[in-house]
């Protein structure tokens, strides 16, 4: 909702600016335009920065870190294979796998540590490729992989705005998707309650949006667990560094990930019971 808001007083400062340059120049030729064409002219010049604009803050990605990096060449434990659009984690054959999608302008290679740690504890992980690394592009991503492998129960999960597009994902395919797991993310559309729900977040996430995630827990299927991780950040479940207006976190990103990937095995390795 902010980024909404701080769009709409983005143009209308844009507008206003040019309407206010286009006025004093318009004063001053002898045959001037008609209304209708300045205020046209106007904002098409408004709509053109701030397109520009957001296309600039869109090509600004955070960069994976070397220790993501590495994970490419660790030969213990699970492999971790590029396949077409994204990554595959294979660890021990389960009938289980989760389908990652990253966060806004991250890049995939981020998450490979958090995921490793999963593959490595017999959960197969499929990391996705996203168009300008922004998941909500592609919210149906999941489907070349679901469409492709042959598990017997799917999780769909993501970190921030990629855990947005998970949930809506599963609230559509209610009939293949069996959990879901959000990290610094909600809900936007009504879960089954057939679905199972984890959510995780730091109590020094400053980027996610408390107001809505608390009204998005309406959505959230009946017995969602809800994990808070005391001392946790948002941008902590990956490897690109700290993130604008984050806060700062109390304990370290290996903490972070080492809990978060430790409960969602114990939490699928329940289900299974």
């Amino acid at each position: 909702m902010k980024y909404i808001i701080i769009s709409v007083i983005a143009l209308a400062a844009v507008f206003g600016l040019c309407f206010l340059t286009a006025g004093l120049i318009r004063r001053r030729i002898k045959r001037k335009p008609p209304m209708w064409a300045h205020i046209l002219i106007c904002t098409g010049i408004s709509l053109a920065v701030i397109i520009i604009a957001a296309g600039i803050f869109i090509s600004i990605t955070y960069k994976a870190d070397d220790d993501a990096i590495a994970v490419l060449s660790d030969t213990k434990g699970a492999s971790v294979t590029r396949i077409d659009g994204g990554y595959m984690l294979d660890g021990e054959r389960s009938d289980t796998a989760i389908v990652f999608y990253p966060g806004a302008r991250v890049e995939t290679e981020a998450y490979l540590p958090l995921l490793k740690q999963i593959a490595d504890g017999g959960i197969d992980c499929f990391i996705l490729d996203m168009p300008m690394h922004l998941a909500i592009l592609d919210i149906n991503a999941a489907d070349r992989i679901i469409s492709s492998y042959g598990y017997d129960k799917w999780v769909t999960a993501g970190h921030s705005m990629g855990g947005i597009s998970a949930a809506e994902y599963a609230a559509h395919h209610s009939d293949t998707v069996d959990a879901v797991i959000l990290l610094g993310a909600y809900a936007n559309s009504k879960l089954s309650d057939n679905i199972s729900l984890y959510s995780f977040y730091g109590t020094e996430d400053h980027v996610l949006e408390h107001d809505d995630y608390e009204r998005a827990k309406g959505n959230f299927p009946a017995g969602y667990e809800e994990f808070i991780i005391e001392g946790g950040n948002h941008a902590q479940f990956g490897n690109y560094g700290e993130q604008a207006t984050d806060g700062k976190a109390a304990i370290s990103r290996e903490e972070q990930q080492k809990f978060t990937a430790d409960k969602i095995l114990s939490l699928l390795a329940a289900e299974k019971t």
